[in-house]
């Protein structure tokens, strides 16, 4: 994979278990939004070491939005 100019070969490391929560936010129109951000992979970078030693990860995600309620949403019919 390229990371920033430079080959680098890494490994897809899978997921044993997972806890994901939703951050929710009132906007000033009444609106409640639900978001979170899921983690889709984790590939390490294999022979890449921060100082301390700790290998180093990507982690590839996407964001998750819901409108839990919205005083402007059109009833559907």
């Amino acid at each position: 994979m390229d990371i920033l100019g430079t080959m680098r070969d890494v490994v897809d490391v899978p997921v044993k278990s997972a806890t994901e929560f939703f951050n929710q936010y009132e906007l000033e129109d009444g609106t409640i939004m639900k978001v979170k951000n899921v983690a889709t992979s984790f590939l390490r970078v294999e022979g890449q070491f921060l100082p301390d030693g700790r290998p180093i990860y990507l982690v590839l995600s996407a964001p998750v939005v819901n409108v839990e309620s919205s005083p402007v949403a059109k009833k559907v019919q």
